[in-house]
């Protein structure tokens, strides 16, 4: 086989259109079955038609935008179009040429001239460009219209069939056929072929939002609603896909008693009983603000759930520029006073060799942490003092969503550091390398400065430490420095290695 190959602008390969009911066939003379029999084609004949058919249809890197949109509008214009590989036959379908639907990819034919055998044994051959699997039509032509205005790829699955069998099954739309039918084969090997075409540059749009809320919360009787509005204590994040923050024109939120968003609503401005209440919020866009972003929307994640294709307007109402999202409050019956407070706690010291002593902790409802306690003698800092109404339980919060109750603690000002003992002496350097691991995740172990004090500092459980010197208190305890100025102290659950 002679391997020169020509562009297809020169010899046009000729579209097939899917002709009326009363028409057997594509709107062509069909050749005789003396004229398609393959056993026409020896074995190197079909390898090299094979060949040929592989080199026409390869990934292509530079497409232009105008190709895309060339393409888009050809296939809207003869979704079920069939071809030959040479320009035998006429199309039916007016301005519509095979060329145009593959402008992306741009074959490249095998000239006429070139091998008469293998243009001859391709020409026994119907061949269909089809969505790649897994995508619909109007998905397909929508990618080509957005790589027509803003450049990228389109996948372009091609795939050839025997003449006889598109002449049995005329009436067949390509979609039936190719998910139904068996692709012709030469040398063994199918004629489905799937490739890529792609612009050398993309231009980003605003096509996507990502919006983050947290849910479930909770809340408690007589709880104001405002407490779930976006400038509440649960706001939203909302970003489009380049991570710009989009601001909404207005939220609007309506809270029904139970999950049932077309049950009972609550129209007071408080919650009013214990149970599930559901917030329904309503984001509306500025459609003149937000045009492209409103316009290009093809989906929206919510919480990392993606909404996208048909199942975008589960939550997208496109017409009015409104997104519909819900959130899980648990109200309870115990409702809680916080106050911004600027202080520290400090846990008592009952007997440092025993590390089973430890102050627990309790999360925002006032119940116990597993595996999560602070060990004896650590300072921490402590941000908001809670109340349960309730009860008249006072909890300081000592980490994100983790309190201690105040009789468990000493509180004191952010001045004042309590004093451990006199400073420490008999500081020596340490020969080579040595380790201090310290065991039981979930524990912290204070720091020390050389005064003998708390530096204000804790390490974690779990965790080990370089030290390069020792140190003596006055009660005999050793302490290993850690750092330029803080020391952890020896005993249980400190091991110097």
């Amino acid at each position: 086989m002679k391997k020169s190959i020509q562009y297809a602008g020169i010899a046009a390969a000729t579209l097939l259109a899917v002709a009326p009911l009363a028409t057997p066939m594509m709107g062509v003379e069909l050749p005789s079955a003396s004229q398609t029999a393959k056993a026409t084609m020896d074995p190197a004949t079909e390898l090299d038609a094979y060949n040929t058919f592989d080199a026409t249809f390869r990934d292509y890197n530079n497409s232009s935008r105008a190709d895309f949109l060339k393409s888009a509008v050809s296939t809207a214009a003869m979704t079920n179009n069939r071809f030959t590989y040479s320009f035998t036959g006429t199309g039916l379908t007016a301005g519509v040429d095979i060329l145009d639907i593959l402008a992306p990819v741009h074959p490249q034919f095998q000239s006429l001239s070139n091998d008469g055998d293998v243009t001859l044994g391709l020409n026994e051959i119907v061949f269909l460009v089809v969505p790649p699997v897994g995508m619909s039509t109007s998905e397909w032509i929508g990618q080509m219209r957005a790589a027509g205005q803003n450049g990228g790829s389109v996948q372009y699955r091609i795939v050839g069939f025997a003449m006889q069998t598109i002449k049995d099954h005329a009436l067949w739309s390509n979609e039936q056929i190719v998910r139904s039918l068996t692709p012709y084969s030469l040398a063994g090997k199918k004629l489905d072929k799937t490739v890529t075409a792609k612009t050398t540059s993309v231009t980003q749009v605003s096509h996507a939002l990502n919006i983050n809320y947290a849910t479930p919360v909770d809340g408690f009787v007589g709880e104001s609603k405002s407490d779930f509005y976006t400038n509440g204590k649960f706001p939203l994040t909302i970003k489009n896909n380049l991570g710009e923050t989009v601001t909404p024109q207005d939220v609007t939120s309506t809270f029904f008693k139970g999950t049932d968003i077309l049950g009972t609503t609550l129209g007071a401005s408080s919650l009013t009983t214990a149970g599930v209440v559901t917030q329904k919020m309503t984001i509306k866009f500025n459609r003149t603000e937000y045009s492209a972003l409103l316009n290009n929307m093809d989906q929206i994640t919510v919480n990392g759930q993606k909404y996208s294709g048909n199942i975008l307007n589960r939550v997208w109402d496109k017409i009015n520029n409104t997104l519909t999202v819900t959130r899980k409050i648990n109200v309870t019956l115990d409702n809680y006073t916080e106050t911004k407070i600027d202080d520290i706690v400090d846990t008592p010291v009952v007997n440092l060799s025993n590390d089973t002593i430890v102050t627990h902790v309790y999360d925002v409802n006032g119940k116990q942490i597993a595996n999560r306690a602070l060990s004896q003698g650590t300072g921490w800092k402590t941000d908001t003092k809670r109340v349960n109404n309730a009860t008249g339980q006072v909890y300081y919060r000592v980490a994100t969503g983790e309190y201690v109750k105040a009789e468990d603690v000493t509180l004191r000002g952010t001045s004042t550091t309590p004093s451990t003992g006199a400073a420490l002496t008999d500081i020596t350097d340490l020969s080579g390398k040595h380790v201090v691991d310290l065991s039981t995740p979930g524990f912290v172990y204070p720091l020390y400065n050389a005064e003998g004090k708390q530096a204000g500092r804790n390490v974690a459980g779990g965790t080990s430490w370089l030290t390069d010197k020792t140190a003596k208190d006055a009660e005999g305890n050793t302490y290993y420095r850690v750092s330029t100025t803080e020391w952890v102290m020896a005993g249980n659950g400190v091991t110097f290695k």
